[in-house]
């Protein structure tokens, strides 16, 4: 009986040195420091984004994605993708893409990232949460600025909980 208690007490004192040594090693080490991250201060949207601009963009696609007008949605994008784009690919594209999600229902702002400067173009992501027939998701509009004039360079639409 004594050797058992013996055996108990050394399992617990081990046991109490391991959960000291864990609870004081982060104290010690830089680990937790560099784990923070520091806000990065994000350019501000080109001028000619408003925010109202931007609703109005997001209503335009809201409405001709629901009543399937194609020629209309694709009407949204400025040149730059338009010489990548068809009427056809937007077609086969976003029908597929609405039997799964259903209309567009309500959409609000989110928030934009800021993509970078490359080819002569700053990249801006402008994201709206909005909610479908068939459940919840993100409408992320993609532009792009050159010389201080903005346009659309992709619609993104994705269904994230159902």
């Amino acid at each position: 009986m004594e050797k058992r208690l013996r055996r108990i007490e050394i399992a617990i004192l081990i046991l109490l040195i391991i959960s000291t040594v864990n609870f004081v090693i982060p104290f010690l080490t830089d680990e937790n420091k560099s784990d923070i991250e520091t806000p990065i201060d994000l350019p501000d949207l080109p001028e000619d984004l408003t925010r109202d601009l931007l609703n109005k963009t997001v209503y335009k696609i809201k409405i001709d994605f629901n009543h399937s007008d194609w020629t209309e949605f694709y009407n949204v994008f400025g040149d730059y993708a338009k010489a990548q784009l068809s009427t056809e690919e937007i077609e086969r594209e976003f029908k597929k893409l609405k039997a799964a999600t259903g209309n567009i229902g309500t959409y609000a702002y989110s928030h934009y990232v800021y993509e970078g400067n490359g080819s002569n173009a700053e990249w801006f992501e402008i994201h709206y949460k909005c909610r479908f027939e068939r459940g919840k998701g993100t409408i992320k509009v993609s532009t792009r600025t050159v010389d201080g004039i903005s346009e659309v360079i992709g619609v993104n639409i994705n269904l994230d909980e159902l």
